[in-house]
């Protein structure tokens, strides 16, 4: 409830359906004639944002928790193609870490997993951009951590480039008002790509305290 609060004070231009809701904010049905639960969807003009939301004390996501809420997603799809002429984009979030084979399961079925000391792509992709722009404004950061800088941004571009066909927009599309397109991806190490992701974030966490360190410097 209290992030949904959040959600609602912070992006006003959003439409944020209320908490645990039963039809993806829009009163759809589903293509089983079952409804599910969804935490939260907000949405634009151009995308839905889909999001589950865990807070479960020592009992971190599996595998099959991803895999039921790619299905329901796919059930509120399959029934509704037209949500896949905006971009769809699911996101699960938890309040503690995903284990090995539940960050694998969202990597490989294009959801945006969140966790403590997790970024999801976007927003690594996000705090790259950032620290690149107060590099070109000339922040006075070491050498070594500029290269640690350059291999973080190629690191994350490889990843970004692994995991494009996974994202659901990518691997879904609208045919017509009763047909759906289904790509199929798959043969991606997605073990080895979640390990990848959880290391890309503790670079990323390094270096932003880094650059941290030294904007207060520069403010004494």
């Amino acid at each position: 409830m209290r992030f949904r609060e959040s959600c609602v004070t912070n992006f006003p231009d959003w439409t944020i359906s209320q908490e645990r809701e039963m039809r993806l904010g829009e009163g759809l049905d589903t293509a089983s004639g079952v409804l599910h639960e969804v935490d939260i969807v907000a949405q634009t003009s151009d995308l839905v944002a889909v999001l589950e939301i865990k807070n479960r004390l020592g009992n971190p996501p599996e595998k099959n928790d991803a895999i039921v809420f790619f299905a329901k997603i796919l059930d509120y799809l399959a029934l509704n193609p037209t949500l896949l002429m905006r971009e769809v984009v699911p996101a699960f979030m938890s309040n503690s870490s995903f284990d090995e084979s539940g960050l694998a399961a969202c990597l490989g079925l294009g959801i945006h997993p969140i966790a403590p000391g997790l970024r999801p792509l976007p927003v690594l992709v996000d705090s790259a951009r950032i620290m690149d722009i107060e590099m070109q404004k000339g922040i006075p950061i070491a050498d070594e951590v500029a290269e640690q800088l350059e291999d973080f941004v190629a690191r994350l571009n490889n990843l970004s480039i692994e995991l494009n066909e996974t994202w659901l927009t990518n691997r879904c599309g609208f045919r017509s008002e009763d047909t759906i397109v289904l790509k199929a991806v798959g043969g991606l190490s997605t073990l080895a790509l979640s390990r990848e992701l959880r290391q890309i974030n503790g670079d990323c966490k390094e270096l932003l305290e880094e650059f941290r360190k030294v904007e207060a410097r520069s403010l004494i």
